[in-house]
Formats: structure tokens, sequence, C-alpha cells
């Protein structure tokens, strides 16, 4: 689903968008490729190996990176949210190195590479490297979070991280999760597993869910879960 994109003024993530920053310097003729858009959980936002026309700065949602191993398969390596910017491989001419796949209902601005590239060579030469490397460094970061997750001893210390990573990625007090099937991906555990530890902290009052669409979660809880044992 796709309509033209709101002003920016009322976007509530435009101070971090990359076109919003650059939006008075756009002919009026080429606001019209500036598209927001709304996709179904499920949903392939980019795959591995091609090369995207066009770049899709996150505004809500959550995704699953995922990048193919050895043995061919594609599993989950890490979960985004909003802030970051699909395709930015395009704008140094290169394929993709992840699919990305919604694990929630997502919504993003999409824009041609070129118009970005257009827009950031009015600010000077150093405007696009600036950003695609402040781009990079949150999935690098990101992708280094869920690393040191899957090796943390136990799981409810994995689940308990993996909380927190997914509140970080939603600023709102009540926050949507992926299905715990995703989860158990993303953990690298059965989703029997997953079930049993998430029993557990609803009935510690660790998470809770005051309604059918997002969950509340105690983050000193779950800070405490994770800090090493005194000695």
């Amino acid at each position: 689903m796709s309509h033209r994109v709101p002003p920016c003024a009322q976007c509530v993530v435009a101070g971090q968008c990359p076109i919003a920053g650059y939006g008075e310097l756009m002919r009026p003729e080429r606001i019209g490729e500036v598209v927001a858009r709304s996709y179904r959980r499920g949903t392939l936002m980019q795959r591995e190996g091609e090369h995207a026309p066009w770049l899709s700065y996150v505004k809500s949602g959550l995704l699953a990176v995922r990048q193919s191993d050895l043995e061919g398969r594609e599993p989950a390596i890490a979960c985004i949210g909003h802030g970051n910017l699909l395709g930015q491989s395009g704008l140094q001419g290169q394929a993709s190195v992840f699919t990305v796949e919604a694990l929630t209902p997502v919504s993003v601005c999409e824009f041609p590479v070129q118009l970005l590239e257009e827009v950031c060579a009015l600010r000077g030469p150093s405007a696009l490297p600036g950003l695609v490397a402040q781009h990079s460094r949150l999935v690098v970061a990101t992708l280094a979070a869920w690393s040191r997750l899957v090796r943390l001893p136990g799981l409810d210390q994995r689940l308990a991280m993996a909380l927190q990573l997914l509140a970080e990625m939603q600023p709102a007090r009540s926050m949507q999760l992926p299905a715990q099937g995703a989860l158990a991906e993303l953990l690298n555990v059965t989703r029997e597993s997953v079930n049993r530890t998430w029993r557990a902290f609803v009935s510690q009052g660790i998470v809770r869910r005051p309604h059918h669409h997002g969950v509340e979660l105690d983050l000193s809880r779950l800070e405490r879960l994770l800090a090493p044992p005194e000695a």
C-alpha cells in the first residue's frame, strides 16, 4: 500500500530522515518521488544479492536481517527498527548483502537512489559519504549487539537482552514484539524454550500486556537479569 508522503513537518522521525534533512534542496518536480508505504508482516523488503533501485527509510516497525550461510540457509541474525536506511549499498553501486523481512507491520518512506545522490551533491562532496558512514555505523552496532546476545549462557539473559534491544527501537511506552517463532530464531533456540521463559517473565511481572496491541516491560528488572553476579 502506498500514498504520497505527508509534509515532513508532520513526521515524527523527520529529524533523522535523510530526505527530510535535504528537503529544501529538492526540485519541486522531484518531491513526488518520495512515497510513504506500509508493508505487512512477512514482506521481503530487501533481497540479498539484488541491486535496489530505491532507498527505504524505516519510520516504524521491526525487521529481521537475514544472511545466507554455508549450508544455503538464510537465518535471521539481527532485528532492526526505525531509523535504518534499507538499500544503502546501492549508494555505492553494490548489491544488497542482507535480506530484510518485516516482522511486524512496517512504515517506510521510499525514494530513488539517484534523488538522494542529487540532493547530497548540493551540500558538498562530503555529504553523501558522511550519510553512508552514519547509517553503516548503525547497522554494524546493531549486528554486534545481536551477535553478543546469542553468546549469553542462559535463555533468560538472551531474552532479557533481546527485549532491551527491541525496546530501544520503539520509544513508545507500549511496544510491539515479533512473533515467538521469530524471537526463537533470533535467539537461536526453540520456540518452546522461548515460550517457557516468556511465561516466567510474565509471572514475575517483567512483561505486562495491558492491551492486545503491545507489551510493557520492567526495564529495571531486565537490567538486573543482565548484571554480572556479585563477587
